[in-house]
């Protein structure tokens, strides 16, 4: 998930446990200003500030509760507090943490496994709308995401799959991305002799998480032929609220050593493309329409955690990296559109590159008694 470096001064502990609360301290090390960005707390750094997972508060400086959410581990046992931050460049902000009665916010990040429509999976924030393909859909075979265009910050996953008509914009959105056998609009896979390695749908899927900051899920995949290995593929998908970008976490296994990977886009009829160390952004018209010119232009990047080189193959452009088995490797994938709030690519270009600064710089969380 969203990575914080934790720095806990946790003087007179047991002075917590009455339920007096803790002040987390969060501080922005980069030369940019970090808005509604999500930050992470271990829930057993909490454990002694006298909160319940379903009685935990946080409010910020000026003393107004701010959504939050418990993510809970496989047991059902509350693992990690999310709360989103604003911190100016090169300064700090300061959070109180304590229990208290928290007030119902409105979900602004949803996700559902959608059986009606061949087992897609589908999630979305109050910016942008994803869905990839499930073990039901024949055609097409891939582990590539799908991009669907909105203009509105409302939840349209279940309308849209209702109406059945997601194709069609009656002003707030559609699907008029084309995805096909490939990577779509960003997503990892082996790389072999130059060429990547597209797997087929997702064999399994799981949702353990929903809102009102995060949804999440994990999906498992069949084995596909790497250089004549049967290498196995574990992903997990997450999106938070106000954020252009889900995160996107991989573990290949089945082979020895290391093994040369690729965050991509598929490229389509392109009208801009930028890259740095670990990120590529690319403009492009909308490819699944009757209509390019009506339906706009559609904005995707990928940034690698880590870094990577840039470099096109496969009709794609990919930022590679390599990764040892059974070891967890992290990307971001983003999506804009120049009917949804996008001015255009020179603007995209700078939030592909800002976000590839936010992998590199994680906001630093300081714990500390009230």
């Amino acid at each position: 998930m969203k990575r914080m470096i934790y720095s806990l001064a946790l003087l007179a502990m047991t002075a917590c446990s009455s339920g007096g609360g803790m002040v987390a301290v969060v501080e922005n090390g980069a030369d940019m200003v970090r808005v509604n960005e999500t930050v992470e707390i271990a829930w057993g750094d909490l454990r002694r500030a006298g909160v319940t997972a379903d009685g935990v508060v946080v409010t910020n400086e000026k003393g107004g509760q701010i959504p939050s959410q418990v993510l809970f581990d496989e047991a059902g046992e509350p693992a990690t507090l999310l709360f989103q931050a604003t911190v100016a460049a090169g300064s700090s902000t300061s959070y109180r943490i304590a229990a208290g009665e928290r007030k119902a916010f409105e979900a602004k990040a949803y996700g559902r496994y959608v059986p009606e429509r061949a087992d897609d999976y589908a999630w979305e924030n109050n910016l942008v709308a994803y869905r990839i393909y499930g073990p039901a859909l024949a055609d097409p075979q891939t582990q590539g995401v799908d991009v669907w265009v909105k203009s509105t910050p409302r939840m349209v996953i279940n309308e849209w799959y209702g109406k059945n008509d997601y194709h069609h914009n009656y002003g707030e959105g559609m699907d008029c991305y084309k995805v096909a056998t490939t990577l779509g609009g960003g997503a990892m896979a082996p790389v072999a002799d130059g060429h990547i390695v597209v797997s087929g749908n997702y064999a399994t899927q799981r949702c353990t998480a929903n809102g009102p900051i995060r949804t999440a899920a994990e999906f498992t995949y069949a084995p596909m032929k790497v250089a004549g290995r049967d290498v196995t593929m574990t992903r997990r998908i997450w999106l938070d609220a106000n954020t252009r970008f889900s995160e996107q976490e991989y573990r290949f296994d089945g082979f020895d050593g290391e093994m040369e990977v690729a965050a991509g886009i598929v490229l389509h009829d392109v009208r801009s493309k930028a890259s740095g160390d670990g990120y590529a952004a690319v403009t492009e018209a909308a490819s699944d329409t009757s209509d390019a010119e009506r339906d706009g232009d559609i904005m995707l990047g990928v940034v690698m955690e880590k870094g990577g080189t840039v470099t096109e193959a496969d009709g794609h452009i990919l930022v590679t990296g390599r990764v040892k088995a059974g070891e967890w490797i992290r990307m971001r994938n983003g999506s804009a559109w120049s009917q949804g709030g996008m001015s255009g690519a020179a603007e995209w270009e700078r939030m592909v590159r800002e976000e590839r600064m936010r992998a590199a710089s994680p906001l630093k969380v300081t714990l500390r008694k009230r």
